[in-house]
């Protein structure tokens, strides 16, 4: 699949459960939300009557079977791990309709910005040195799309198909079980994917601002090893190349900033689902895996299904967090310490090099997720590890 393609394909599965503030123009030259006013009116109405339904339906979230005829009836460790999962889900669901209606007047501003910034970045190709860098750049992009698009779906058919093999005589109540439970399933996931294809989207114009920045450092380094000292035009032009690369870099970094922002409270709410589901996961996995609760291979099969989609999306959302916040801006650095040895630059480039070096070493990218703790590469790994413990502790009660 073609990029553009891949970038329709998030903004249809976005548009259809009502996650977006306006239906979206979209291709790779040009990110515009839908100006006409009767579009909007009725995907406003679509949207209410989507968070309408889901809000209904949440009591057959909770069947009674579920406690009385199923694997679970005589354990209530995996009834309140069952409990427990259900009610982060909700949380995590109530929390992305409520950014959707109470923060739409800056999404739609957010997304305008990274469209503008988009545009601004691309031209940054046009001349370049190093095009086949950009190219690469481009094909990893689409590689990761791709890996979230396979992801999404093998997650949605896996939980499905797991949760039809629950046995029971009342089929109407686990028909019900099945769709609202995939209904909100599929609302929290999608809302994921929409906050990971943002995120990839800026880091990819970060990506680009450094490719510039590179492109630039070698021009200068072979002027520097072919001429005696740059001439007048070519000193005005560099730096005018480094300000506007710096501009670019300020402009990601606010864009990303305010991402956060309006995203902070709901990746909140998805963190701790995606912990509660991690250990509900966990914990299925060792009573399956050890005999504990009869099931069939082919249960098994969906199930592993279910957590190789679990942990991968954890994996691809949490390196992209890693990367956007962290190593972004490591390699950035790198790449404004080669200039340091360039010796025919002017006065006024070396002063702008040490403003974007100030720039860069003051304003720290971190994210504190809701003010609590620091989302990277170490904490993820904790996040793994202590649901680990969660587990053998859970283990250590089983009766």
């Amino acid at each position: 699949m073609s990029l553009s393609l891949l970038l329709k394909t998030f903004h249809g599965y976005g548009l259809g459960m009502g996650l977006l503030p306006a239906p979206l123009r979209l291709d790779l030259d040009c990110i515009q939300f839908s100006k006409r006013s009767h579009q909007r009116r009725c995907y406003l109405a679509y949207t209410a009557c989507l968070n309408v339904l889901l809000i209904v339906l949440l009591p057959f979230t909770f069947p009674e079977f579920m406690y009385d005829e199923s694997y679970m009836s005589d354990r209530l460790l995996l009834q309140w791990a069952w409990n427990l999962t259900n009610v982060t889900r909700i949380m995590a669901m109530l929390s992305c309709g409520y950014l959707t209606w109470t923060k739409r007047k800056p999404l739609l501003q957010l997304g305008e910005r990274l469209a503008r910034h988009c545009r601004r970045c691309r031209r940054l190709e046009s001349g370049a040195l190093r095009a086949s860098c950009y190219i690469a750049l481009q094909r990893r992009i689409r590689g990761l799309l791709r890996q979230q698009l396979f992801v999404l779906n093998l997650s949605t058919v896996s939980a499905t198909l797991l949760l039809m093999r629950i046995d029971t005589d009342s089929q109407f109540s686990n028909l019900t079980m099945v769709v609202v439970h995939m209904m909100q399933y599929v609302y929290v996931v999608i809302m994921m994917t929409v906050l990971y294809v943002i995120c990839l989207l800026l880091y990819w114009q970060m990506e680009r601002v450094n490719l510039a920045l590179k492109d630039l450092c070698s021009r200068l380094h072979h002027e520097e090893r072919n001429a005696l000292l740059l001439s007048a035009s070519l000193a005005r032009h560099t730096l005018q190349t480094l300000e506007h690369l710096f501009q670019l870099h300020c402009e990601g970094k606010r864009l990303m900033r305010s991402l956060f922002s309006i995203f902070d409270v709901t990746i909140a709410f998805l963190m701790l689902k995606m912990f509660v589901t991690n250990v509900n996961l966990m914990y299925h996995a060792v009573q399956f895996g050890n005999d504990s609760v009869a099931t069939s291979g082919v249960t098994k099969l969906w199930g592993e299904s279910v957590i190789l989609s679990h942990y991968w999306t954890a994996v691809l959302l949490m390196n992209l967090v890693d990367d956007l916040t962290r190593r972004n801006g490591l390699e950035t650095g790198e790449i404004l310490r080669q200039f340091s040895d360039l010796e025919l630059v002017k006065r006024d480039f070396q002063l702008e090099l040490e403003r974007f070096s100030d720039h860069l070493r003051c304003h720290s990218t971190a994210y504190k997720c809701c003010g609590l703790f620091v989302f990277n590469k170490p904490a993820s790994m904790i996040y793994f590890f202590s649901a680990l413990v969660n587990v053998l502790v859970l283990c250590q009660f089983d009766f």
